[in-house]
């Protein structure tokens, strides 16, 4: 019986430890905001689109127009489709990974219904396995991962004007979410996405505008405009798809770059700073920042129509050297952000600096040949020289302050009213010495015999 007992106990810790390794050891949850398929700008041309990312390259179907990295689909028999399976690269990532994705398309609609973004087996069109998973219909966008629930965008999308347009799906928590502009506009919690590739020698593959008999209501050509198509083999967080959406309107169709600002005023601790407007802007962000022009210091929102007018800030280092840059901010449906301005530098003036001297007893009364102290309080920490009748006072010279005061023990060596005088040198070279002179002294004679 003892020994049954210490089998099953030694049983039972290596069933512990076996688990705990297994999950400790479990492929980590993936999160990757690098796109593998990436369609931009910059590598949509006339002739097709290719992979920034270097996976798969898209073809055109019945020559859709391409001018400035836009490729135009006519809704009525134009299209795009990739030319590699991507079957490979989903693969590798395991059963629990290879079924979370994320796509993103930024778009210009100019029809009302029509197929955005097919799921496709093969490089054929509308033939094997196939679905939509973006789509357009009467105007309202609908998406979905098969087999589940389609999702109505709760946020319309304007037609003739840029939107970025996409869906996350993660398979761990069935979990599919839409956004539009950066913004959620619907989800489903409970989709268990179906892979037909893996079941299956068909391929996966993608199609543009592509007509699909398994759709979400409209199945037709789709006409729209396309700048850039974003893939990733994760479902991306809501913030990474608001950082995307921003990197995708700053990229394309950025408004003008704005001039050098220029410096209208500046002081010891602030300056203020002016550009021209740049059209179709809606706000500016003025920047400061040190005299590296990397390292950020400060920045400010300027209302459009405004920048002319200057922003100040404040705050500054005295004698101290700056660079200022401009951004002007685009309405993110037509315009994204245009690049910085280059900079401009700056130097804010010395800062000045203030001394007052007393009497430490707060009397203005002092007594002949008796010592009397003086207390000086600069602005600033530095060195004090006290002088009585333009001469330094034995003892008195640069004197360091300390707790924001310097001391002087000086015997009066005159009767009636008299004042002495300070100069001040400050430590910190960003700032301007000064002198004070005290009030008036009433020195009176002593009092006894010596």
């Amino acid at each position: 019986m003892k020994r049954l007992a210490t089998f099953c106990a030694s049983f039972l810790l290596l069933q512990i430890l076996t688990n705990s390794y297994s999950v400790a050891n479990a492929a980590p949850l993936l999160s990757n905001p690098t796109p593998i398929v990436e369609y931009n700008a910059s590598t949509i041309t006339s002739g097709g689109m290719t992979d920034a990312a270097g996976l798969t390259n898209a073809t055109f179907g019945n020559a859709p127009s391409v001018a400035g990295g836009v490729v135009t689909f006519n809704g009525v028999n134009q299209y795009a489709v990739t030319s590699t399976s991507l079957v490979p690269t989903f693969s590798a990532l395991g059963t629990s990974y290879e079924r979370s994705l994320s796509a993103f398309v930024y778009i210009y609609p100019t029809g009302q219904s029509g197929v955005i973004l097919d799921e496709l087996g093969t490089t054929t069109i509308d033939n094997n396995w196939h679905d939509t998973q973006i789509e357009m219909v009467s105007g309202t966008l609908y998406f979905r991962v098969w087999n589940c629930s389609a999702i109505t965008s709760t946020i319309a999308v304007s037609q003739n004007a840029w939107s970025h347009v996409g869906f996350t799906y993660d398979y761990l928590t069935t979990t599919m979410k839409v956004y539009v502009n950066g913004v959620q506009a619907g989800q489903n919690t409970s989709c268990s996405r179906a892979v037909p590739w893996r079941d299956s020698s068909a391929g996966l593959y993608y199609g543009f505008a592509s007509t699909s008999g398994t759709n979400l209501g409209s199945g037709a050509y789709g006409k729209f405009k396309l700048g850039q198509f974003d893939l990733y083999s994760s479902a991306l967080t809501g913030p990474q798809v608001s950082a995307a959406n921003n990197a995708v309107r700053s990229s394309f169709n950025p408004l003008s770059t704005p001039a050098a600002p220029t410096i209208l005023a500046k002081s010891a601790d602030s300056v203020t700073i002016s550009d021209t407007d740049v059209a179709n802007s809606s706000s500016y962000v003025a920047y400061i920042y040190a005299s590296n022009g990397t390292t950020f210091v400060d920045s400010r929102t300027v209302a459009t129509g405004s920048i002319a007018a200057g922003t100040t800030f404040t705050g500054l280092t005295p004698s101290t050297t700056y660079v200022a840059k401009i951004q002007a901010i685009g309405d993110q449906i037509t315009y994204g952000n245009s690049p910085t301005s280059s900079g401009t530098s700056f130097t804010t003036l010395a800062g000045t600096t203030t001394l007052t001297l007393a009497l430490d007893s707060g009397l203005t009364t002092a007594t002949y040949r008796q010592v009397a102290r003086i207390k000086a309080s600069p602005s600033v920490p530095g060195l004090v020289t006290f002088f009585y009748q333009g001469k330094r006072i034995a003892g008195c010279a640069r004197i360091l302050s300390s707790g924001g005061f310097a001391y002087c023990n000086w015997r009066p060596s005159a009767h009636g009213q008299i004042t002495v005088t300070a100069s001040f040198v400050p430590t910190n070279n960003n700032y301007l010495s000064s002198v004070a002179t005290s009030p008036v002294l009433t020195i009176s004679s002593r009092s006894g015999n010596r």
